[in-house]
């Protein structure tokens, strides 16, 4: 009988991959920052999926315009801000939605259906994210990067510019952190149809992400119905929305299926 618990330990270790792969994410809180508790809301719930998929990683943070630029073989973040995507197998785990955001003493309300509610004003911009900028300026809009949510919304404040596009979910964290007492002077305009999947990323042209997407793969919608997942879910986007945000995941499962489907 002794011989049992040490070829159970052998079976099981066989399952978990051997060395730990290294992801590339951007730092942007609450879905992902190194100093947040297990990486952040979206970063819980790769935990919950890698263990489930027999993956070991860590996580690189890099800025913004560099992680645009990278070609590593993983990636996690949302797969349309890739500058050279390559073949990669896409597996979606939450989402998220942009924003207009503008501080109400020195601007009036914003009107989505109305031009002129831009027109002759500043639109600031995490630096890398706007490759046409001449579109924004041929309708009167002027822009202005920045190196960080926090930057965008300190000149909010301050009147430097008038209005920014932020993801929703960051740039509200980021006022409860840096300007609790003045929270309720920033106003968030939701953006219709800007729901976008938070995903594991994975170049397939190795051999090695061949073998890490297919653990992914194996898992990943058992994995997302699971009550620890959800639970996760629960608690990042309310009890309330649970359904919703199931359905919004199981969506962009679909849609992005292929992906790994076609490697198999």
């Amino acid at each position: 009988m002794t011989g049992w618990p040490v070829l159970f330990l052998l079976l099981v270790s066989a399952s978990v991959r051997a060395d730990p792969v290294v992801f590339q994410s951007t730092d942007t809180p609450p879905f992902w920052s190194a100093s947040m508790p297990e990486d952040g809301d979206a970063g819980r719930l790769l935990h919950i999926v890698s263990a489930a998929a027999g993956v070991r990683y860590s996580i690189e943070y890099l800025p913004v315009k560099r992680f645009r630029m990278s070609r590593a073989t993983y990636i996690l973040g949302t797969p349309e801000v890739l500058d050279a995507p390559g073949h990669r197998a896409i597996f979606p785990i939450a989402f998220f939605r942009s924003a207009f955001f503008y501080y109400k003493p020195h601007h009036e309300a914003i009107e989505l259906g109305n031009p002129a509610s831009f027109r002759g004003h500043t639109l600031g911009v995490l630096r890398g994210t706007v490759e046409d900028r001449e579109s924004f300026e041929r309708n009167g809009i002027r822009v202005e990067e920045s190196d960080s949510i926090d930057s965008l919304l300190r000149k909010l404040e301050r009147g430097r510019i008038d209005f920014s596009i932020l993801v929703k979910a960051s740039g509200l964290y980021d006022i409860g952190r840096l300007f609790p007492e003045k929270a309720d002077r920033f106003a968030v305009v939701e953006i219709p149809g800007t729901v976008r999947p938070i995903a594991i990323m994975i170049d397939t042209s190795s051999p090695e992400g061949r073998e890490v997407a297919a653990r992914y793969g194996k898992v990943l919608e058992q994995t997302i119905h699971g009550a620890a997942y959800r639970q996760a879910l629960s608690n990042m986007y309310g009890r309330k929305r649970l359904e919703e945000a199931g359905r919004e995941i199981d969506d962009f499962v679909k849609a992005y299926r292929n992906t790994w489907e076609n490697d198999r």
